[in-house]
Parts: C-alpha cells; sequence; structure tokens
C-alpha cells in the first residue's frame, strides 16, 4: 500500500513539474518573465490557464504556442523531469527520514542540531566575504572576520568602499538564487565534513572510554582513560606487531617502488619482442584477485620454511602490486619527452646516468603516489597474514608464542573477533596507531600525491 501511496506522490510531482514548465514557457513565449510567473505556473491548473489568458507582449503565432502542447515536446518534458524528480527524490527522502530520526534519537539529534549550526555558521561567513569582496575588501583578513557571527557582517557594513559599486550590486549578494547557491554548497562540505570527522572522534572516544565487550552509545565518554593504551602495551605483544608491520611496510615501499619502476622504465623507453604480449599478460593478471591463489601461496610458503614469518609476505605484497602499479608508472614514463634521452646520450650519458639523473626527478609524483599506496598495503590487510601466520615457523620451540609473528591487522581484529581477547577498546586505540605513519606520509608528501594521483592515466 505504501508503494502505490509513493507512485501516485511521484506521477503528482510530474504533473506538477510539467504543468510548471509548460506554463512558464508559455509565459515566456507571450514576453512575461520573472519570480512572479514562476510562482503562477506553479499552482495546479490555475497557473497553466493564468498565463493563456495573459495578453502577448511580443510577436507570437498561435502554432508557436500550441506547438508547446505537442507530443514531441510533451513526451521530452515528460522524460526530463520523471528524471529530475526521481533524482530529487532520491537526495530529499534520506534526508527527511534523517530529520526524522533524529527528532526520535538523541545521538541524531544532537549531530543534527550541529549540522545545522555549523551550516549557519559557514553561510554567514560566505555571505560576509562576498559582501566584502563586492566593496572590494579581499583576503585571509576578511575570512577570519567574517568567522565572526554577526559582527563581522556589520563590520563590512560599515566599512568604506574600496570599489564603485551600486546598491543593487550589494544587494545582489542576498539575491534568493545566491542564498540557494551558498545553502546547496556549504550544506554538501558541511555534511561531508561531518561524515569523515564524527567517525574518526567516535574512534578517539572508544579508545579512551576503556570498555572491553560493549560498543560506546555516546561519541565521547563521560570519564575518559589511557587504560586501553596501558591494555595494549602492557598485556599483548602490540609493539611487536607494530614492527612486524611496519618492517613490512617499509620493505613494500622501497624494495618494490625500485623494482616496478625499473621494470616500467623498460616497458616505457624500449622497443623488444614481446613487449605487447608482457603487457597484455600483466594487464590480465590485474584481473584475478589474491586470494585465488591462497592455496598455491600456502604451498610455497610451506615447501620453503617461509609459514610463521611476517617479512617473507613482503614477497606476495610487491608481486601483487606489479601489474596495476608497472601500467601506472610506465603510462606516466610515456609521457616523458624521448627528445630528453636523446639530447643526453648526445652528451655522453649512458641509459643508466639517463635513468637516475633525468627521468627518477621527473617521475617524483607518480613514484611518491606508488610508494605510498604500496606502504599502506601491509597495515590494511587481514587475509594474507591471517592465512599465513596462524603457523609457527619451522624449529621453534614447543613453547613458541605464536601471537608475536602476528600482523597489527592480525592482532587488532582479535580485539573485535576472539571472546578471549575481546577490547573494543583496545581495538580503537590500536586503530589510532595505524592511522600515524600513514597520515604523516600523506602529510609529508602530499604536493606529489595530488599530481600523482591524476599522472599516467593516458595512454602512453
Amino acid at each position: 500500500m505504501d508503494f502505490i501511496y509513493f507512485i501516485i506522490g511521484y506521477v503528482l510531482l510530474v504533473a506538477l513539474a510539467v504543468q510548471w514548465g509548460t506554463a512558464y514557457d508559455h509565459a515566456v513565449k507571450k514576453g512575461y518573465e520573472g519570480r512572479k510567473y514562476l510562482l503562477m505556473s506553479l499552482i495546479p491548473v490555475y497557473g497553466y490557464l493564468y498565463v493563456t489568458k495573459l495578453p502577448a507582449k511580443l510577436n507570437v503565432e498561435e502554432e508557436e504556442l500550441k506547438h508547446l502542447l505537442s507530443f514531441t515536446i510533451l513526451s521530452k518534458r515528460i522524460l526530463l523531469y520523471m528524471l529530475l524528480v526521481l533524482i530529487g527524490l532520491i537526495i530529499f527522502v534520506p534526508i527527511v527520514i534523517l530529520i526524522y530520526l533524529s527528532l526520535q534519537n538523541s545521538l541524531l539529534q544532537t549531530l543534527f542540531t550541529i549540522y545545522i549550526v555549523i551550516l549557519l555558521f559557514f553561510i554567514h561567513q560566505g555571505t560576509v566575504v562576498d559582501y566584502a569582496r563586492k566593496k572590494g575588501h579581499e583576503g585571509i583578513r576578511v575570512g577570519l572576520i567574517g568567522l565572526i557571527p554577526v559582527y563581522g557582517f556589520y563590520y563590512y557594513v560599515k566599512k568604506e568602499k574600496k570599489r564603485n559599486v551600486s546598491k543593487q550590486g550589494l544587494r545582489e549578494v542576498f539575491s534568493f538564487s545566491n542564498f540557494i547557491q551558498r545553502i546547496l554548497i556549504y550544506g554538501e562540505i558541511t555534511l561531508i565534513a561531518i561524515i569523515v570527522i564524527v567517525p574518526v572522534v567516535y574512534i578517539f572516544g572508544m579508545a579512551f572510554a576503556n570498555l572491553r565487550t560493549d560498543i560506546p552509545s555516546a561519541i565521547w565518554p563521560e570519564n575518559p582513560s589511557f587504560g586501553a593504551f596501558k591494555f595494549l602495551f602492557e598485556e599483548t605483544n602490540f609493539t611487536r606487531w607494530y614492527w612486524n608491520t611496519l618492517k613490512i611496510a617499509l620493505i613494500n615501499m622501497f624494495v618494490g617502488t625500485i623494482l616496478i619502476t625499473g621494470a616500467a622504465y623498460v616497458f616505457a623507453r624500449f622497443t623488444f619482442k614481446g613487449k605487447k604480449a608482457g603487457l597484455l599478460a600483466i594487464l590480465v593478471l590485474q584481473a584475478f584477485p589474491s586470494f585465488m591463489g591462497l592455496i598455491a601461496m600456502y604451498v610455497l610458503f610451506w615447501k620453503f620454511g617461509l609459514l610463521g614469518k611476517p617479512t617473507a609476505l613482503s614477497i606476495l605484497y610487491i608481486g601483487g602490486s606489479i601489474p596495476g602499479n608497472l601500467w601506472l608508472i610506465k603510462g606516466f614514463l610515456s609521457q616523458i619527452p624521448k627528445d630528453l634521452d636523446e639530447s643526453a646520450m648526445i652528451d655522453g650519458a649512458n641509459k643508466l646516468q639517463i635513468f637516475i639523473r633525468i627521468i627518477l626527478p621527473l617521475a617524483v609524483p607518480i613514484l611518491t603516489f606508488v610508494a605510498v599506496s604500496m606502504f599502506m598495503g601491509p597495515w590494511m590487510d587481514y587475509m594474507l597474514p591471517g592465512y599465513l601466520l596462524r603457523f609457527k615457523p619451522v624449529g621453534a620451540a614447543a613453547d613458541y608464542d605464536i601471537t608475536t609473528q602476528w600482523t597489527l591487522a592480525v592482532g587488532l581484529f582479535k580485539f573485535i573477533n576472539d571472546l578471549n581477547y575481546q577490547n573494543y577498546s583496545a581495538f580503537a586505540a590500536g586503530a589510532i596507531f595505524v592511522g600515524i605513519p600513514i597520515t604523516a606520509l600523506y602529510m609529508a608528501f602530499q604536493k606529489y600525491l595530488i599530481e600523482g594521483i591524476m599522472a599516467g592515466a593516458t595512454k602512453g
């Protein structure tokens, strides 16, 4: 029954939109434009009758007005508004549901209130900045003053003009279209910020809540403590897990990047038999997920005595990252003009010198992106270490502690999956430590990462 009501409501909205579009087009053809006729066209039935009875201001033929009701125009209009109304429902229905739930749930109500306050704050700041810009005031100082509620606007109302602007130009800052534009822009930015920031704050709150078997219902605990951190360092092998993961990540980053860069340079700069077939084979290998080879990996590790050795996982991580990253770096290197190579060879440089002194400095953005991506892999992966590090290494003593060979992903997962180790706050505390090296790398290389993300995508 609810679905039938939804369909009826949808059809009514589409019909109203079609009538609005047709009526307003009719008014425009006759020479009537503006907000008044937009609003009048929205009135069901009467709106259309109103514009049809208006006397024409422009020279328009009757056939041209009738054409607005032709099957071709109406069918296109109906399809267009059906799509627009559907998109509108997809966007606004979840928002309405969220508002309704926020009125029923105290946590959601708090989040919704915070969202509205932040949104109003940013709309005020954006309005002040636009108003000040119209008067000729720009720069960081304007943005900072605009952050002060009410006073920021009052300050620039009293401030003298640096630019000759009419009162009408200043009024445009407060126009309905500009206001709606600010709501949409800052609404989206604020929503994305809350979606990103709230889980991070919740993780920090959980880490300081010191809860073992319960998940906190509040974003921040009433009595924060370092109990979970003490548990990590005093009652578990967390430091060992951290070192195992960091060691694998560093090997993966340095050795993997060097090997892949060398191979990509060969494919990008040299011509040899089987080059195209080799690139195609590498591309095909990328289509197969790594878990398909778990049994084969286990057998190889068993035969070579690598089971239970964390650093041996680097072999799999580096091998698995070759196909995608090789194509990425090769695409970037192919964009570097070969004239540079030829000029260097004329000056007496060999292939190795060209690679080290010319190609590598130019390829820093893509190499940084690949290196950081490869560094991140071991911190996030549970499947391979969880499968290959659950066995004791060859020759281990009977009392060997198998937890010393785990990586962070395996150890932390035990805190939420195993009743013997269950500790949600310790899991959150460990997650914070996982984010430290990755965040540090991103902050240190953000300049190159932005370039690297956009690089290597063109055909080489």
